[in-house]
């Protein structure tokens, strides 16, 4: 049986991860089924450098031959990639899947393609698109699920997603943040809907009829930690839950729940999960994979 190909077309080598990740995965995939060749192709043909003075050798497309998955990660704005627009918009018709890593999206759509943009990974016909870097892995990982199933794709996961099986990192229960003391519920209930918003001591003890000072202290005694400290652990809490149930931008979901920018969340999650938020959400993932296997 004849191989697919699957080639992946650097068009800048500044993000490594962004083209090294999927071909790890279809190599380690490969290594199991033995049904996948890839190849590094550059725009020209020729040998181009990445970051720390890397020099990475390529393929030029026209001793390709039939293309069956192809990937475009990266961009660099000053050079002029004419007659690749060229070809792509020629021979995308004979090519099963093209899938974007990051910016290289834009240069399907010089090409006369029409994307559906999308944090994660989204798929809209023969067009895969991806937000780049770690998340180029993930829609590697769904190609792999489409040709091969959810066992092989579960088990490229565990090679190189590894420290997730590592159950020692992880004994903190996500969504288990938060003191349930009374005082503790009755604010949480109030605060739902409210995390976006500044929340001061002030306002915490004006909602409950008490003077501030009454209420940090009755609070602390209550919980054991501070009023900023349980708003803290509230929005983490609020937040894993949008990672967990959505797909929305790490970004967004900082945002909703008043954790300021994604800096602030990765430090937060770190702080009280002792995981980022791409961490988690790829080690959801990965239990996606083992569960429905």
């Amino acid at each position: 049986m004849d191989k697919k190909k699957i080639a992946i077309v650097v068009m800048s080598g500044n993000f490594l991860m962004d083209f090294a990740g999927p071909a790890d995965v279809f190599r380690h995939a490969n290594a199991l089924r033995d049904m996948y060749e890839v190849l590094l192709i550059s725009p020209d043909g020729e040998t181009f450098n990445g970051i720390g003075g890397l020099q990475i050798n390529s393929n030029a497309l026209r001793d390709l031959g039939s293309i069956d998955t192809l990937l475009i990660v990266g961009n660099d704005p000053e050079s002029n990639y004419k007659q690749f627009y060229t070809w792509l918009a020629g021979a995308h018709n004979q090519i099963r899947r093209i899938g974007t890593i990051g910016v290289g999206a834009t240069i399907v759509e010089r090409s006369g393609l029409i994307l559906d943009h999308h944090y994660f990974h989204t798929r809209d016909g023969q067009l895969y698109t991806s937000g780049g870097v770690s998340s180029g892995i993930d829609l590697a990982l769904a190609m792999v699920e489409e040709d091969c199933g959810r066992g092989v794709a579960a088990h490229v996961a565990r090679k190189l997603i590894f420290f997730y099986l590592n159950k020692q990192a992880y004994q903190v229960q996500f969504g288990a943040l938060v003191d349930t003391s009374s005082l503790a519920v009755q604010l949480k209930e109030w605060l739902t809907g409210r995390l976006h918003e500044p929340l001061n001591i002030g306002r915490l003890a004006e909602q409950l009829n008490m003077s501030t000072r009454n209420f940090t202290r009755v609070f602390t005694r209550q919980t054991g930690i501070s009023p900023a400290k349980f708003i803290e652990k509230l929005r983490v809490e609020a937040a894993s839950v949008y990672v967990e149930q959505s797909d929305l931008p790490l970004e967004e979901i900082a945002s909703r729940c008043g954790l300021g920018g994604l800096v602030s969340m990765r430090r937060l999650f770190l702080r009280h999960l002792m995981v980022t938020p791409s961490d988690y959400r790829r080690f959801l993932k990965l239990q996606k994979y083992e569960n429905c296997n």
